[in-house]
């Protein structure tokens, strides 16, 4: 089903374009190519990032090597979004009232986060570009009434390819370990970079994450993107030339979207290949246990704590839900609608946490949604929350 919060912001934007693992052994770390040369189509292309080219390096000394603090206000090419970094720190969101919220700087994960920018080329698994896509510069930014700067960041697309995907995964990796993957589904007009601190970060704990870089992802002709992400991701484990080769547990598989692309993971969902979901802005699903998050001045106004446990509790799935008070004011009408994009590192963890009981089975993580002391309850100033009576 579509979600209201992806008709409404489509409503919005047709009449415009009708217009117009444990540590201390010494593991080794296969580098991604050898310096000059080229790699093999659709691989996650590039050099090594760290270490001798050509030549295996440890855990640690790949960790040493990262870089501990990266600028997403510096990251503005392909190149500078590829840097494997230790820690994010984000842009500062100016307020109607004068002031910025932050930047707020969000901590990586024990394997650091790395982007792999429009990687797919020359595979059977390029996508169509959706004939909506130029709607979105300027005119879909623009719909929110964001401030100045936070979409200038958003604009620059920094050589962003929509057919092709951006790969968010671990920066350094241990001999032998493999690791659960997640389809990622951008929302309407929202650029992959947008969404790079909240998965960058994710994927920084461990998980590998397949984006398509369509913004349209649950609309024809581009409606498939996320499964033929998971497609794409298999093709990337059986490649002996790209560093995901037998990286991959394929057996452990999410999806998450945000707002149509919420949409678009409820479609999804009955993939027998997913085993848990997250919607962003919208979703229930009675295919796979989920969570569905939404905020104050989410698009439409329709979403309320109520509402949310409501759809929640009559799924015949595994469910939780997060409602998000404190959104920023920033002269947007709907900045609920991007609290994952303007204030990551008030969702990371939960998302993190959602993964690791999910697919990794994680009982610390589990404790985070569920039992008297769970640590997404009783913070009402924050954030409301709730989970059916499945989710146990």
């Amino acid at each position: 089903m579509k979600t209201p919060n992806a008709f409404a912001l489509i409503a919005t934007l047709v009449p415009a374009l009708t217009a117009c693992g444990s540590s201390g052994s010494k593991n080794s770390v296969t580098p991604v190519g050898d310096a000059g040369k080229e790699v093999a189509p659709g691989s996650s292309g590039g050099v090594a990032s760290v270490g001798d080219a050509g030549k295996p390096i440890s855990f640690e000394a790949c960790i040493a090597s990262i870089t501990q603090n990266c600028s997403i206000a510096d990251m503005d090419t392909a190149a500078k979004m590829e840097t494997p970094c230790a820690n994010l720190t984000l842009i500062p969101i100016p307020l109607t009232d004068g002031g910025a919220y932050g930047p707020m700087m969000i901590p990586g994960g024990p394997y650091g986060g790395k982007m792999e920018w429009n990687v797919g080329a020359g595979t059977a698994f390029v996508n169509p570009v959706n004939g909506s896509e130029p709607i979105c510069t300027p005119i879909g930014v623009d719909t929110f009434m964001e401030p100045a700067s936070v979409n200038a960041q958003v604009l620059n697309l920094r050589g962003l390819d929509h057919s092709l995907y951006t790969i968010f995964r671990p920066a350094c990796m241990k001999e032998g370990e493999t690791y659960p993957v997640i389809t990622w589904a951008n929302g309407t007009c929202g650029e992959t970079a947008g969404y790079a601190p909240l998965l960058t970060t994710v994927a920084s704990n461990g998980f590998v994450i397949f984006a398509s870089n369509s913004t349209w992802t649950a609309t024809a002709p581009t409606n498939t993107v996320q499964l033929r992400a998971l497609d794409y991701a298999k093709y990337v484990n059986d490649d002996p030339t790209n560093v995901l080769y037998h990286k991959l547990n394929l057996d452990k598989i999410g999806a998450m979207g945000h707002s149509q692309g919420a949409t678009a993971t409820a479609a999804a969902s009955s993939d027998p290949r997913i085993k848990a979901l997250i919607f962003f802005s919208g979703g229930t699903s009675n295919n796979e246990p989920f969570v569905y998050i939404s905020a104050d001045r989410d698009i439409g106004g329709t979403t309320t704590p109520a509402s949310l446990a409501q759809a929640t509790d009559a799924a015949t799935q595994p469910g939780a839900w997060i409602y998000y008070h404190q959104v920023l004011e920033t002269g947007g009408g709907s900045t609920g609608h991007l609290v994952l994009m303007e204030q990551p590192e008030r969702v990371v963890g939960m998302t993190i946490a959602w993964w690791q009981y999910m697919l990794n089975g994680d009982q610390t993580a589990k404790a985070m949604f569920v039992g008297g002391g769970c640590g997404l309850c009783n913070k009402p100033d924050q954030f409301e929350y709730g989970h059916n009576g499945l989710l146990q």
